[in-house]
């Protein structure tokens, strides 16, 4: 008898919710119709697929196997889904798209409202983390595309340059004589005493090679994974940090802090792509996103021109 895929999205639903309450909100389902279909799952397949306990339930070896064998099925009908759409040029469905930090704390509000308002036919699932992070879920297929800084080592992903946006000193707003908008050589700040995230980040990669070479000559660094955490830092202490402009936006508007592009090093910017696997090219809805991502990141850029 063949397997009903009603079944099989249950099943998946309960292994990613890890419970089943949760699993049949997130169905649209009463939990007993919910927990018969994985009954008679479990009674077809031979198996049992959970563990049940008053902690809630646990995949069995089967459960985590039949997940793996599951998952790529409902991504695969989800892509065929996809392409049936955009072969009839309508432009739906779900799109799962991962964003770094510095989007996320910047731009996402004013672009995910421009989008959705525009195509009302579209769930956007948005997963926040570090590029690193990001391209990896995305060459597994737990992500339609990312937009994020360029990932280390180089992958197999097709990238396209979005924005190469500046790299601005964040400060306190009576910090070190400088003016606002005033251009720096970090070089010239023997005082500097930077919190900066871990290498995971890529642009502590770039400014670790800048440390290197002299070209910035912090006091102190402080390590400090988590873009939030920063800027609280920063604004009720003497440290600074080094950020790309996208990020600092509202602060900048609000004049929550003082901020310096960086003149010297020159070169220091942060560079946004969007990537995705070339085997899996974005459906249309996914190429409305990143055109829309693309027209904010620009223009919250060009918003910060005189800062």
């Amino acid at each position: 008898m063949p397997l009903d895929l009603r079944k099989i999205r249950y099943f998946v639903a309960v292994y990613e919710e890890g419970s089943l309450s949760r699993a049949a909100a997130r169905e649209k389902v009463v939990q007993p119709a919910l927990s018969v279909q994985l009954r008679q799952l479990e009674a077809e397949l031979s198996v049992r697929l959970f563990d049940r306990s008053a902690q809630g339930v646990q995949p069995t070896p089967a459960g985590h196997h039949l997940y793996t064998l599951s998952s790529g099925i409902l991504r695969d009908l989800e892509g065929m889904r996809r392409e049936m759409l955009d072969f009839g040029g309508t432009i739906a469905g779900t799109i799962r798209v991962g964003l770094m930090p510095s989007i996320c704390r910047g731009p996402i509000a004013g672009l995910l409202d421009g989008y959705l308002d525009a195509y009302p036919r579209v769930e956007v699932k948005i997963l926040e983390a570090y590029s690193g992070t990001l391209a990896r879920l995305v060459i597994d297929g737990e992500l339609d595309l990312a937009v994020c800084n360029r990932p280390a080592p180089q992958t197999s992903l097709k990238l396209r340059l979005l924005l190469r946006d500046r790299i601005v000193l964040a400060s306190g707003p009576a910090s070190r004589g400088l003016r606002p908008g005033e251009p720096c050589r970090l070089a010239d700040l023997t005082d500097l005493k930077l919190i900066l995230p871990s290498g995971q980040h890529s642009l502590r990669r770039v400014l670790d090679r800048h440390v290197k070479s002299g070209q910035i000559a912090p006091a102190r660094v402080m390590e400090v994974d988590g873009l939030g955490a920063t800027l609280r830092l920063v604004e009720a202490t003497g440290w600074a940090t080094l950020l790309p402009s996208i990020a600092v936006a509202e602060e900048a508007r609000a004049g929550r802090f003082l901020l310096n592009p960086v003149a010297e090093p020159s070169n220091l910017t942060s560079d946004i792509y969007a990537l995705h696997v070339p085997e899996r090219p974005p459906s249309l809805a996914a190429q409305r996103f990143i055109e829309v991502v693309e027209q904010e990141l620009l223009r919250t850029a060009g918003s910060l021109a005189g800062v």
